[in-house]
């Protein structure tokens, strides 16, 4: 099962040429209806801003966590609940 890591974490991705930091969970791919990755992030130190879309990335993308997000039991608590989503996520990628 997937742990998921806390929003805020800032990590390498296989090929990317920045970090990426992550802001958040589960999002559906517009192209294809159904499909979940696994995050949502924007490039590192820049951040969001309205010429910047948010890139999907899977946790098999991440090459090297380069610092952890904050974590307090509310983010815990949170996490715990959307990992009980991820078996529904992941049978949507597998075409189930």
């Amino acid at each position: 099962m997937l742990r998921l890591l806390p929003i805020g974490t800032v990590v390498r991705l296989k090929g990317a040429s920045v970090p990426f930091m992550i802001a958040g969970y589960f999002p559906e791919d517009p192209a294809k209806p159904g499909y979940y990755f696994d995050y949502s992030g924007f490039p590192h130190p820049i951040g969001f801003s309205s010429n910047i879309q948010a890139s999907f990335f899977g946790s098999a993308d991440i090459e090297k966590i380069l610092a952890m997000g904050y974590q307090d039991e509310e983010e815990l608590e949170y996490v715990k609940k959307l990992e009980s989503f991820q078996p529904e996520a992941q049978e949507k990628e597998d075409g189930k």
